[in-house]
């Protein structure tokens, strides 16, 4: 007797797909697109451990030549991939063959009301020690440090950096800001600072913090009027629906490149990737709950009604307008 899984549509409330139905979804969300954006940024985080590495080699007197290691701001708006990037070298980095009790990359989450303990908290939980919170501001830096050198940390990522920014007086924690230059002039590791748009202050207005950084990987939204990101666009859901059928999440292509779906997905999108694979999902819940098994236009045009306008992610729905 098969189970059932609820699933909350907007318009239809409560709505239910099976195990079968259920397991395609997670294969969806399974699936891995590299897409170029997506190799610029690993490109750039192989090049930060092995700068970290090169330094972590070098004797006592030829670390002074080196002023400070490097960060890479990861700023782009929600949406643009960034966790899946990230999760997607974080799979990288478990499938490469490291020394017991070695930790070459870590993500760190910060917390949403950051102070300096805070942060050297947040990164002993990102380390899995049950005390992350126990011990003076003094202590936790000296274990957070000493944890870093024994596990052999070469890159920290640290994420949703924007909360560092109050949500209620915009008033930017710099304290917390200076231990990330500490973090990188004391050339402990290499760091990658991600969140959205409103982070970029951490370097506009930190002169000495954009100094120690690399060059950012473009993560803006695509662009329908320049060729090469077009492109990139259209490379994108068209691999997407190849892995679709591939990996049997669908029972065959979904015609995601047919006729103006393109122009369609994009004018929703705004040209943000991840904004294309969360309606898709959400097509693919209401294809499965009416008992299908391949997306068709009323699919996606039912996952906009009831997810990208409600959520403020699209002001039109074209999969209607455009009949």
């Amino acid at each position: 007797m098969p189970s059932w899984h609820a699933s909350t549509n907007p318009k239809d409330g409560m709505t239910m797909i099976d195990d079968h139905q259920f397991s395609r979804l997670d294969r969806f969300n399974g699936l891995l697109v590299r897409y170029p954006r997506m190799n610029e940024v690993f490109k750039r985080f192989d090049f930060l451990r092995m700068k970290a590495r090169s330094v972590r080699d070098l004797t006592a007197s030829d670390k002074l030549n080196v002023t400070s290691l490097f960060a890479l701001p990861l700023i782009a708006p929600s949406g643009s991939g960034k966790s899946r990037i990230i999760n997607a070298y974080m799979q990288k980095v478990m499938n490469e063959q490291h020394p017991a009790g070695v930790t070459p990359v870590l993500v760190v989450e910060l917390s949403a009301k950051l102070s300096v303990k805070n942060f050297y908290s947040d990164v002993l939980k990102a380390f899995g020690d049950p005390n992350f919170e126990r011990g003076t501001q003094q202590h936790l830096q000296a274990r957070t440090q000493s944890f870093i050198r024994k596990c052999g940390v070469e890159l920290l990522i640290i994420d949703e950096v924007h909360h560092l920014i109050s949500s209620e007086t915009n008033k930017v924690s710099w304290d917390v800001a200076e231990l990330f230059k500490g973090i990188l002039n004391n050339k402990d590791c290499c760091l990658v600072l991600s969140g959205i748009g409103k982070a970029s202050v951490l370097f506009s207005n930190n002169d000495q913090l954009a100094r120690r950084c690399i060059s950012p990987a473009p993560l803006d939204p695509l662009d329908i009027q320049n060729a090469a990101e077009w492109e990139m666009f259209m490379g994108f859901i068209g691999r997407l629906d190849q892995m679709m059928a591939k990996q049997k999440v669908t029972d065959g292509p979904n015609g995601l490149l047919e006729g103006d779906v393109p122009a369609c997905l994009y004018e929703i999108s705004g040209g943000i990737i991840g904004h294309v694979h969360q309606l898709l999902y959400h097509a693919l819940l209401c294809c499965f709950v009416r008992g299908g098994s391949i997306l068709d236009r009323q699919d996606l045009a039912k996952a906009t009604d009831t997810w990208a306008l409600p959520n403020n992610i699209s002001k039109t729905n074209p999969f209607k307008k455009n009949k």
